[in-house]
């Protein structure tokens, strides 16, 4: 044997995740929570629910996803679907199914979000981060259907038309009692116990990520202009504008990563409570570690995040982030942007699965006005 190829040996270290460390343990392949590999190129996990946050408690379910690429790797991206039914200490009941599908050589993405919430989560009113004593709690029933169809412009570039439905319903103010003002009855001039907006939306993307599930490398640019009307079924016309931009650049070594995440969500209009731009509510649910879901809410609201990534074993089974949020929220009544509220923490992963690199990540934030938790799941933020 060369000394080079000693060295290369050397350097070489094979990959391992939780999977292999079970089965180690149990002296053979686990079958439950395993990968399937279904030749050529698609994987797929099924496996437990478990994750911890302020907004669900403990959540305990099922949840699955796949992993495909339809064309070439050089001009295809890869393909995810992902589905969970779950219930949690707070008394939730949720069932999700999440698509971004490409065609070979980017041709077409279908990107599709589906939800059936019975859930509650507490509001603050409009504005900045303010402080616990004012929290209000409601339940809601949530039904929303969204579907975008992409066409690929050039490389790396698509544009697409898209339907979204949100469907309230069951709104239960708590506080709400003869002559108490909460923020749901004061902005909404009252009570409603539904809310519907329906509305259609013009989209341009463009993204060069390496891996939605872990980016090492490349950008995701993204753009919507959505339009609700009375007369596609929404209570009342009223329009938003969402821009996100994030950036991944790999620093010292392939497994420590630099991240970057900007997004801008405005409204035009009087959208309904639940509807308003809100932490933990954009388009993925995950701004906002440091923060309950929906607790900074606003008319118009501007976020940005950084992150490093970085490996904390050569074999990719342990790692480490470290991450700081700012979110910019409008007043209320003179509709200016505010001072950002901070959040930020630390976080560890553990690699749950090395062929689609997907980890379970364990956050511990904080924010301000007292705001911290836990934050337990699978995937990365952003």
């Amino acid at each position: 044997m060369s000394q080079q190829q000693a060295e290369v040996r050397s350097d070489t270290v094979a990959q391992q995740d939780l999977m292999d460390m079970l089965g180690r343990l149990l002296h053979g392949k686990p079958k439950l929570s395993d990968t399937i590999v279904v030749p050529p190129k698609l994987v797929l996990t099924i496996l437990p629910a478990f994750s911890a946050n302020p907004t669900n408690g403990l959540l305990l379910g099922v949840s699955g996803n796949a992993v495909t690429r339809l064309g070439a790797d050089e001009s295809t991206n890869l393909s995810t679907i992902s589905a969970s039914v779950n219930y949690t200490t707070k008394k939730q009941f949720n069932v999700l199914l999440r698509s971004n599908v490409y065609t070979s050589g980017n041709g077409w993405k279908l990107e599709g979000d589906q939800r059936y919430l019975d859930s509650n989560q507490p509001t603050y009113g409009l504005g900045p981060a303010l402080p616990e004593e004012l929290e209000s709690p409601m339940d809601y029933n949530l039904i929303r259907f969204y579907e975008t169809v992409y066409r690929g412009v050039s490389e790396n570039f698509l544009a697409g038309l898209g339907y979204h439905l949100n469907h309230y319903f069951g709104i239960v103010d708590q506080n709400a009692a003869p002559g108490v003002v909460t923020p749901y009855g004061q902005y909404s001039g009252g009570q409603p116990t539904s809310s519907t907006s329906s509305g259609l939306s013009f989209n341009v993307l463009s993204d060069t990520r390496d891996n939605p599930i872990n980016t090492r490398n490349g950008l995701l640019a993204r753009g919507s202009f959505r339009f609700h009307e009375k007369w596609l079924g929404s209570d009342e016309s009223w329009q938003s504008f969402e821009t996100e931009l994030r950036t991944y650049h790999k620093l010292g070594g392939e497994r420590n990563v630099l991240a970057f995440w900007a997004l801008a969500w405005l409204t035009m209009g009087t959208p309904p409570y639940l509807d308003l731009p809100a932490i933990g509510w954009d388009y993925n649910n995950r701004t906002g570690r440091g923060y309950a879901q929906g607790r900074i809410r606003a008319r118009d609201l501007v976020y940005a995040e950084t992150e490093y990534r970085m490996a904390l074993s050569r074999d990719g089974l342990f790692g480490v982030v470290g991450f700081l949020n700012l979110t910019t929220a409008t007043d209320m009544e003179s509709g200016a942007f505010q001072t950002p509220d901070v959040g930020g923490g630390i976080g560890l992963r553990l690699k749950l699965n090395k062929i689609s690199d997907t980890n379970i990540a364990i956050d511990f934030a904080v924010g301000a006005e007292g705001s911290k938790g836990v934050f337990f799941g699978t995937g990365e933020a952003f």
